[in-house]
């Protein structure tokens, strides 16, 4: 298979959520918004590893996206890996947004959708 520079690999769904608690008190995600986008997997630079860990925040690798795709979501589902990643940070690369993304204890099919 040929790929070509900045290609899509990956299908991820782009999501904002509310917590709410349901009448036991139990923590509830409310699914706000969310945007399925097309977007490019690469790992972390190790200079990028580095600091991240004197941050103590751990992420798993970037994103890129065409900046204009991005709504402001915080969080992102990769149906293919079945996971939800917290958007941790941004950066702007030319016509790109790379979002990098720590992986989270969310799982997808306990959000609260509309109509459920």
């Amino acid at each position: 298979m040929l790929a070509f520079p900045n290609s899509y690999n990956a299908v991820l769904i782009l999501f904002r959520v509310k917590t709410a608690a349901d009448s036991l008190g139990n923590k509830a995600w409310r699914l706000v918004g969310s945007k399925e986008v097309g977007g490019s997997i690469s790992s972390i630079s190790s200079k990028e590893f580095n600091i991240a860990s004197t941050t103590q925040v751990k992420y798993e690798f970037k994103v890129s996206i065409q900046c204009f795709l991005y709504d402001g979501s915080k969080y992102a589902y990769l149906p293919r890996e079945d996971k939800v990643y917290q958007i941790g940070r941004t950066y702007l690369n030319g016509q790109f947004l790379e979002l990098y993304l720590s992986e989270t204890s969310i799982r997808w099919e306990d959000i609260i959708k509309d109509g459920s």
